[in-house]
């Protein structure tokens, strides 16, 4: 792992350990080597943290263009692996990045409803990820996040951050399925199929 990556892995490790406490479930269904794509619900900004500190890879991240323009979150962003994507439009340089990335063997993580969830619940999830799925033909590892965003309550409960990852989608399971609408729709139910399946157990 890169030296600034380990270093705020380490620290909020340090601080979750303080602070919440972090209950860890089916890392080993991320791969230890080779291209793969984590997709996950989204509740907060800290998702990408609290999902890298749990990873057992270094991972890399799909940022809004946005807060790369803020000075000090846009270093750190660029120095913990962050891709930045323009939300608004369909961004295709930086969705070739994304694939780039995927197809030299690193672990991406991307947030599939594209935007946070206010209420907890799953809302619709955007066709990116499965297009990103079958042009790097790389594994999708589904995952689910569940914490309370109310952090001072949270702690005197002890209420402790839950994360869950689920078996991936094997990529010869994908290679069928057209590279059009129609097809990344079918990707897509499945991954939301499989992050409900972690919200239910």
């Amino acid at each position: 792992m890169k030296f600034h990556y380990r270093a705020v892995r380490l620290l909020i490790n340090l601080i979750l350990k303080v602070l919440r406490g972090l209950k860890k479930q089916g890392k080993e269904y991320i791969p230890l080597k080779g291209g793969v794509l984590i997709a996950s619900n989204h509740i907060d900004l800290y998702d990408p943290f609290l999902i890298g500190c749990t990873s057992p890879r270094e991972l890399y991240y799909l940022a809004k263009i946005e807060l790369f323009k803020k000075p000090l979150l846009g270093w750190l962003l660029k120095k913990l692996n962050s891709i930045p994507i323009s939300r608004g439009s369909f961004d295709r340089k930086g969705l070739q990045r994304a694939v780039e990335i995927l197809r030299a063997g690193k672990a991406l993580l991307v947030f599939p409803e594209g935007t946070r969830s206010i209420d907890g619940n799953l809302k619709k999830l955007k066709l990116g990820v499965a297009k990103l799925a079958l042009e790097a033909e790389v594994p999708i590892v589904p995952a689910y996040l569940d914490y309370s965003k109310d952090w001072l309550k949270a702690f005197f409960q002890r209420e402790k951050i839950k994360i869950k990852f689920g078996s991936p989608i094997d990529p010869n399971s994908l290679s069928q399925i057209p590279e059009n609408k129609e097809g990344y729709q079918r990707i897509t139910r499945e991954i939301m199929q499989r992050i409900k399946a972690l919200k239910e157990t």
